[in-house]
């Protein structure tokens, strides 16, 4: 911990009526570090990266939350909870190959006005065809993407070491 952390800490609990000194504060705080008390002072927080994990796995399936934690969470920040509700509705049409209900959707969270989402539905629109697509068809061109990448790094590791004939030669042996 900074002194600078230290000095906003100590000026913030003073208007709470703390009349101790800083460097009480600070001995206060180093054993707390020490004891590793830390870990759990901060045992009902819930990491970003744990909320980001839920965007992609049921709650149920997600490390370092439960029920109750994400229930606290939503009722703190319902709009959170509104977008997470959007993400797996969404979610819930890719996996059913069912394109019908992307346009009902699209309609109905059009008209929630939150602008990341509208950000979302935007680029859906501009390329509805292609989205609808991916959502009825199981190809999609992973493999050749997944080529293209490992050719870039290859050329980006060769660069200035090496002539165009020696990096054709080194690609095709992959």
């Amino acid at each position: 911990m900074t002194i600078d952390h230290l000095v906003i800490i100590y000026n913030e609990i003073k208007e709470y009526g703390y009349d101790g000194s800083e460097s009480l504060l600070r001995h206060y705080l180093s054993n707390l570090k020490k004891q590793n008390i830390t870990q759990v002072i901060e045992k009902d927080t819930i990491d970003r990266s744990t909320l980001v994990s839920l965007l992609y796995k049921e709650l149920d399936k997600v490390k370092n939350i439960t029920k109750e934690m994400y229930d606290k969470f939503s009722k703190l920040y319902p709009e959170a909870n509104i977008i997470y509700k959007i993400v797996k509705s969404f979610k819930e049409i890719v996996f059913s190959k069912n394109v019908e209900k992307l346009d009902s959707w699209i309609t109905e969270n059009k008209l929630k006005n939150i602008d990341e989402v509208n950000s979302f539905i935007n680029g859906i629109e501009r390329d509805i065809e292609a989205v609808k697509n991916a959502i009825k068809y199981d190809y999609n061109n992973g493999l050749a993407e997944g080529t293209v990448n490992k050719i870039k790094v290859v050329k980006r590791i060769m660069y200035g070491k090496c002539s165009f004939g020696l990096l054709r030669q080194k690609l095709l042996l992959l």
